[in-house]
């Protein structure tokens, strides 16, 4: 019955299509009077790679990039102040794996704002390349963050006469686990909806480092090998999630919040 409506209407749509006269002198009017403002119209093509890197900065969120420079300066006077002090060695490494994940929750929170703002079909659909402004962040907040971290490995490996390929494997380790967890949050609808559930996953992934952190025998020699598979399998878990979040938008799943 109700195709038959539908067939129904569309016949009478068809019925009065053929029946409407179309003045043509106004439909060249028309026409040249688009045609005309098309030509008017001035389209700035920044196909240039210097130009989109300058159109990104300009545009990009800039309050989670200000949030880390404030933290690094915080992370830096606290180190200072543990060496001052001489705190032990399972203080300073309890430190390191803390600021670590928070690096790493920090670096997948910036992305996460472009998707739980709501607006990132609009930004793909008008003028912004959602898959560029989050390859660009992406790049910027890593660069950020693993110059911070070395610099923690260096400091907290000279100052207090740890390994650095071991306290490198320390710091870097929760970096990654961190990231992957929070960016598995994100590639889930109900995640980009709900920005909580970021926090609740940080919030997560910090008390599970302190728990980590407080086993005295997870910094003995004979755990470096489990340290060292953990990273890698992190850096593969975390390549393959921002794969998938990379088609994800391509496809634009990752886009539409309806």
């Amino acid at each position: 019955m109700k195709n038959r409506k539908d067939h129904d209407i569309k016949e009478k749509f068809r019925i009065t299509d053929r029946l409407m006269q179309i003045d043509e002198n106004r439909k060249r009017e028309s026409i040249s009077l688009l045609q005309n403002k098309i030509n008017e119209k001035q389209i700035n093509m920044a196909h240039h790679g210097r130009k989109i890197l300058l159109q990104q900065v300009r545009y990009m969120d800039k309050l989670i990039m200000i949030t880390q420079i404030v933290l690094y300066v915080i992370v830096v006077i606290i180190a200072i102040m543990m060496r001052q002090k001489g705190v032990l060695e399972e203080e300073i490494i309890l430190f390191s794996i803390l600021i670590s994940g928070l690096f790493g929750i920090i670096s997948i929170a910036q992305i996460s704002r472009i998707f739980s703002s709501g607006i990132a079909e609009l930004s793909e659909s008008c003028y912004f390349n959602v898959k560029q402004i989050v390859a660009f962040q992406l790049l910027i907040s890593g660069v950020m963050n693993l110059t911070m971290l070395f610099f923690v490995i260096l400091f907290v490996g000279l100052f207090w006469k740890i390994a650095l390929l071991q306290i490198g494997l320390y710091i870097l380790v929760p970096f990654v686990i961190a990231q992957c967890c929070c960016l598995k949050a994100l590639l889930l609808e109900i995640g980009r909806k709900n920005s909580y559930l970021l926090i609740i996953v940080g919030i997560f992934i910090t008390i599970l480092y302190i728990v980590i952190a407080s086993i005295p025998r997870v910094y003995q020699l004979t755990a470096l090998s489990v340290w060292g598979v953990s990273f890698v399998v992190g850096i593969l878990l975390l390549g393959m999630q921002v794969r998938a979040l990379f088609e994800g938008i391509e496809r634009g799943d990752m886009l539409c919040m309806n």
